[in-house]
């Protein structure tokens, strides 16, 4: 897909943004951008020109809030999947999903998918662990990242794993890791580099920031993180997106 085709996506994950938004200032609930939506908001003042979705990070504690508020607070046109309200999904992080459209991942074309496949934002916890503990808690991701991958795919024992991980959690420490669910974007970082937040223009929409973003972005992207890649790198994530086509789960179970 031509990245010039995925502006109209990018407006529906602004409006899942501004929805969570809300909800997180209504209920005190930390949040930031993360990953290629923070490279965005610094590099772009908003979203990559390519880049097909968003990322948001919460503490563990804020995240399960969420998890609880979300069932009660969501608009109608927004879906919350997790394990619990889709348990095909893939991923064991939190998404919010539009329900009227149709997002189709490259690794998902001409597959018989059974979730659910709007447009989506990602939602990620993380840990704050013990920096003594930080070898161990990556073994153990190790071992989650292969129950959870999509050829190996179980996800009983991936879950013991990801509980294993979030054992290590206490809001005292003072190293952030991924959390357990989001084995696949691991974060490593001290909690003075994202504490306390700072505040960015992301499309017009102030956001939540880790306080030293160069720092932060450094540690995902390397020193050169302000050099856009090469035009031949510039490469979404999807093969198909439709903003105003339903995707088969929404059509097969609302209609």
């Amino acid at each position: 897909m031509n990245h010039r085709d995925i502006r109209p996506a990018q407006d529906v994950m602004l409006s899942l943004l501004q929805a969570f938004e809300k909800i997180c200032k209504t209920y005190n609930l930390t949040y930031w951008i993360d990953h290629g939506t923070l490279l965005g908001a610094v590099r772009d003042g908003g979203f990559i020109p390519w880049d097909d979705d968003l990322d948001v990070t919460m503490p563990r504690e804020d995240y399960e809030k969420f998890l609880k508020i979300m069932k009660k607070e969501l608009p109608e046109n927004i879906f919350l999947q997790t394990k619990m309200t889709d348990p095909t999904t893939p991923v064991h992080y939190a998404k919010l999903r539009d329900r009227n459209s149709t997002y189709i991942d490259a690794w998902e074309e001409e597959k018989e998918i059974g979730y659910h496949q709007g447009i989506f934002i990602d939602i990620f916890p993380v840990n704050f662990i013990d920096p003594n503990d930080a070898k161990k808690y990556s073994q153990i991701m190790s071992m989650a990242k292969f129950f959870s991958n999509r050829y190996v795919k179980i996800d009983s024992i991936a879950k013991l794993f990801i509980d294993k991980m979030n054992g290590y959690h206490s809001p005292e420490h003072t190293f952030i890791v991924s959390g357990g669910e989001s084995m696949h974007y691991v974060t490593h970082v001290a909690k003075e580099t994202v504490f306390p937040l700072e505040i960015l223009f992301f499309e017009g929409m102030e956001v939540p920031v880790p306080y030293d973003s160069e720092a932060y972005l450094r540690s995902i992207f390397g020193d050169h993180y302000m050099t856009p890649p090469p035009k031949e790198k510039q490469k979404v994530h999807s093969v198909h997106i439709d903003t105003e086509q339903k995707c088969r789960y929404e059509k097969r179970n609302n209609g």
